[in-house]
Order: structure tokens, then sequence, then C-alpha cells
């Protein structure tokens, strides 16, 4: 009776239950894939498309940039008009940046096919055309967020998930391989963007009159927000970047089996991300600059304590069980590398803790965070570069980089939260 008392009186706590509820679901489909993926293909070639989805991450990091600050936006904007016109103006932004992307991934595809070892480079042409489709699905699912309707952004999400499972199994069951499973997540980009377009206009997602798509962006309206973009950029990108660079090292130092065997490995350990992430897209429409700072540090201490509640009993299962949660999810091939779960996972989790921490001061768009994220980033890869004779050491790198990474933000907070 007291959780449904709390959930009615309490918006925050109530979009987090729905949306973290959504998003459980989501993760489980987006999860799936993986498992379902690797047992349709070799461990070689899995290690090819796990690459590309790490790609992609950080392909799409300025689009999630974009998606943050609509969010940003709609929640500080007073004249919601110019509002509409600066959302729609870094829309356009976007699309051209994603264009000159493709076009690079054209030119460029055979050195990037040799340089990772692929054995063909239409993969990457592939993953470019799921960056131009995702740029109207993120913006219309950010203006929901915005909106408070987690529900709306959730479905389009839940959508994405299962359309994508379903594609990408069935293309590469038929016999296209790589391409296949980058294929299936295009034509799941498109389908969520149907369903999240129709609800976003009828929240009032409406082109302004005097905006055109066919011309180029305004950069002189947008260039305030542009420079916000590129703050929160440098911090979404250095967490974004810890949690997937291990991956892309391992794939360029060490044979294709070996980076397919620790891609299983290292998706295990990413649930906790998963489960922690809709956390912070909760926390940071409710986060304003002009709130009282006791209010935004309530929503924080919330927001981590709840972050603890759902990911602490799969860091336990993860340390305690190592070898039967890689059995459960992803099968016995990839037993062999299991010992590494533990180590990987209390990562995953610091970085998760992290990016709470980097979404609350970006929203009060606080500089130091990305500042923080950045030298994490750079002193973890320095590390790796320069010291990998195992797969073991690389994972040993990225778990020292957390822990500094963390560190030091647990020290920015504990002298400027009473300030900020």
């Amino acid at each position: 009776m007291n959780v449904i008392t709390a959930l009615r009186s309490s918006d925050f706590l109530r979009n987090n239950t729905i949306f973290f509820a959504g998003s459980v679901l989501v993760g489980a489909l987006n999860y799936l894939y993986y498992p379902l993926i690797g047992r349709l293909v070799s461990p070689a070639v899995f290690g090819e498309i796990q690459t590309l989805v790490s790609l992609f991450l950080q392909f799409t990091i300025f689009l999630n940039v974009l998606g943050m600050i609509t969010v940003n936006i709609m929640a500080n904007y007073a004249d919601k008009e110019k509002a509409h016109r600066t959302i729609v103006e870094l829309e356009k932004f976007a699309a051209y940046l994603s264009l000159l992307l493709l076009a690079f991934s054209l030119v460029a595809g055979s050195a990037l096919q040799q340089a990772l070892r692929f054995e063909s480079s239409l993969p990457f042409t592939a993953l470019a055309l799921a960056l131009i489709v995702s740029i109207p699905l993120t913006f219309r699912s950010a203006y929901a967020r915005s909106q408070r309707r987690f529900g709306v952004a959730i479905s389009s999400q839940l959508i994405g998930a299962a359309t994508k499972l379903a594609f990408s199994a069935g293309l590469v069951i038929l016999g296209l391989g790589t391409f296949g499973a980058i294929g299936g997540i295009v034509v799941a980009q498109f389908i969520a963007f149907l369903y999240a377009a129709r609800w976003a206009g009828r929240l009032g997602f409406l082109r302004p009159k005097n905006s055109n798509y066919a011309s180029l962006p305004d950069i002189r309206m947008i260039l305030p927000e542009l420079k916000y973009a590129g703050l929160v950029f440098v911090g979404l990108l250095s967490i974004t970047l810890l949690m997937s660079i291990d991956i892309i090292i391992i794939k360029y130092f060490f044979d294709a089996q070996t980076a397919g065997l620790y891609a299983g490995i290292a998706t295990v350990a990413r649930i906790i991300f998963f489960l922690s992430a809709p956390i912070a897209q909760v926390l940071m429409p409710s986060i304003k600059i002009n709130q009282s700072s006791t209010e935004n540090r309530r929503l924080l201490i919330k927001s981590l304590g709840l972050t603890l509640l759902v990911t602490s009993p799969v860091l336990i299962a993860c340390i305690l069980f190592p070898n039967m949660v890689v059995s459960l999810l992803m099968g016995s091939t990839y037993d062999g590398y299991s010992h590494l779960l533990p180590l990987l996972a209390t990562s995953i989790f610091l970085l998760s803790i992290m990016n709470l921490l980097g979404m609350y001061y970006l929203s009060l768009r606080t500089k130091a965070v990305a500042v923080i994220g950045c030298i994490g980033f750079l002193l973890t890869v320095a590390a790796m570069m320069s010291w990998h004779p195992s797969v073991d050491a690389v994972v040993w790198s990225l778990f020292f980089g957390s822990v500094a990474t963390v560190l030091a933000g647990g020290l920015f907070s504990i002298t400027n939260l009473r300030r900020i």
C-alpha cells in the first residue's frame, strides 16, 4: 500500500516506474539480439557484428546529444515557438552530418574493411544508413520524453527492439551475415520512427511555418545550443567510449575468434548499463537550471538509490556465478572467458554510476564533468594501447580507468554538489 501511495504522489517515481518497466522489456529484447545472432553465426562473424554495433553507438552519440538537448530546450525555454524552431534546425543539422558520414562510408569502406579485418565493406554502408534513419526517430522520441510522455517514448523503443530482432535474425538466416544483422537495424529504426512521428505530432511537435527542411540549418539560431552540444558531446562520448572501447581494442589487437568470444562476455556485463540507463533518461528532463538546488539534489539522490536497487542483484550474480550466467545467456562456447565477467561487470557498474552523475551535471550545463570523463577515457585508452599482452590486461585497464573516473566524479560531487 505504501508503495502504491508513493507512486501516486510522486510524478518522478511514477515516471521512473513506467520508463524502467518498459526499458527492462526493451533491454531484454535488445539483449536477446546478441545471443540469438551469436547462435546463428560463427564467433568470428559475431565479432564483426559486435564491432559494428559498438561503432554504431559511437556514431550515434551526436544524435543522443541532440536528443538530450531537445529535452533540455523544452524544459528551459519559455518561448515554445522558438523552442520548436530551434529543434527543427538542430534536426536539419544532424541530417547533413549523417549524409557526410554516409559519403565517408562509401569512400573509406575498403580501408575500414582492411583495418578491422572484415570480409566486406558493405556493412559499413548499412551502418551509415542506420544512422540516417535514426535521426527523425531520435528527435521525436526526445520530444515525447520532454513532455513527460514516457509511455510513448518507451513504446517506440519497444517497436524498434522487437522489429530489429525479427528482421536481423531473418536476414542472417537468409545468408546475409553481418550485412543482414545491421540491415535489420535500419528497417527497425524506420518502423519505430513512423510510430514516434505520429505521437509526436499529437503532442504538439510541429514544424514552424517559416522553417523549411530543404534549406540549410540556421547556424546562428542554433549556435548557442551547439556550444552546449559540444559540452554534452564530450561528456557523453567519454562514457560511451569507456563502455565499448575494450571491444574495439581487442578486435584490433587480437584474432577474430578471440574478439568474438570476448564480445560475448562483454555483452553479458553490459546488462547492468542497460538496466541503469532509463533512470538517467528520466532524471534529465526533471533537472532544471531555474529549479532550486535542493530539489535537484533530491532527484539525484533518488536516482542513485534506484540505480543501486536495480543493478546490484545483477552485479552480485555476475561476481558470484560467472560461469552459470555466461552459459545461460551466451552458451557454453563462451565459457573460456567467463572468468573476466566479475571484473567487467564491476567496471560497467561504476560507469553506470558515472553516467548518472554526468546526466545530472550536463542538465545543469556544468563543464567539469565533461572534462573528468574525457580525462578518464584518455587514460584508459593509453593504458590499453601500451599494455595489452592478453585479454585480461585490457580488462584490468578498463577496470582501473572506471575506478579513477568514478572517484574523480565523486570527489567533484562532494565538493560542489551544495553549490549547484
